[in-house]
């Protein structure tokens, strides 16, 4: 698949194809009712939704006047294109709690030519330097859509250093370091800092400890390891380097509520 597609109606929202990818959603008309992360959120006309972890997206349920543009960028490919600022990952953090942007009066015009620029760049595949062209849309994309998050929500500006290390500990996140560890001093390590500092930071800046990332991105990662493989629990508690099976079992039951067996029988 490309790194960027854009697309007129929700039907691959849920589509495992679109797994690794951000979705940004222009609501045209209509509303749409997003049920993600910590609970429901409602995306009515003139607003942008960002899912940057389609994990974290559990159902959504759309009216039948509801119309939009969604746009889907690799998450490899947002890295590799997103700006380098510290309100972006303050702002990204935000969205993780609430992936709704309710546009400002003065950004709700430029919203809609923003969507069609884009997918106008997308299809210009004959471009020279189609790729560096396609990155660097990607990033003034991403500056626009963290602009018009900035003006309708208070973001506490924060140093360099400490969203850098924020940012970084989000990225081993993504990568899925957590199969491999989830303590925090595996991440502070990895990271030249001492655990107690990156859980200063990780509170500072989104609320929560940095163990609370550690697990809610590995308890996504299980949910849906255990409701698409057919591997045996054994098998996939050795995937995420658990000692043993009991203490997966004790683990998916602290973080999601149910056993392993549980999640598989619904």
């Amino acid at each position: 698949m490309n790194n960027v597609v854009v697309e007129y109606s929700l039907d691959n929202l849920n589509n495992r194809a679109y797994a690794d990818y951000q979705a940004f959603i222009y609501c045209e008309s209509g509303t749409c009712t997003l049920t993600y992360a910590n609970g429901d959120h409602e995306l009515a006309a003139n607003n942008w939704a960002a899912i940057l972890n389609m994990k974290f997206l559990q159902s959504y349920v759309a009216s039948k006047d509801f119309t939009c543009g969604v746009i889907y960028i690799n998450s490899s490919f947002v890295r590799q294109s997103e700006p380098r600022n510290p309100y972006i990952v303050q702002g990204m953090i935000s969205l993780f709690n609430n992936p709704v942007i309710k546009l400002a009066k003065e950004d709700v015009s430029l919203s809609k030519a923003l969507l069609d620029t884009f997918s106008r760049r997308i299809l210009a595949q004959d471009h020279m330097f189609y790729e560096d062209i396609l990155r660097t849309s990607t990033c003034m994309f991403l500056l626009d859509i963290y602009n018009y998050h900035s003006h309708v929500n208070e973001v506490e500006t924060l140093s360099l250093s400490g969203t850098s290390i924020m940012g970084r500990f989000l990225e081993m996140l993504e990568a899925k370091e957590y199969r491999e560890s989830r303590e925090v001093a595996y991440y502070a390590r990895k990271l030249c800092v001492v655990p107690k500092y990156l859980s200063e930071v990780s509170n500072k800046i989104t609320g929560f400890a940095a163990s609370y990332w550690i697990n809610r991105y590995a308890a996504m990662d299980i949910n849906d390891v255990l409701r698409t493989n057919e591997m045996t629990v054994a098998e996939i508690s050795r995937m995420f380097n658990f000692t043993s099976s009991s203490y997966f079992n004790r683990y998916v039951k602290r973080t999601l509520g149910v056993y392993p067996s549980e999640l598989r029988n619904r």
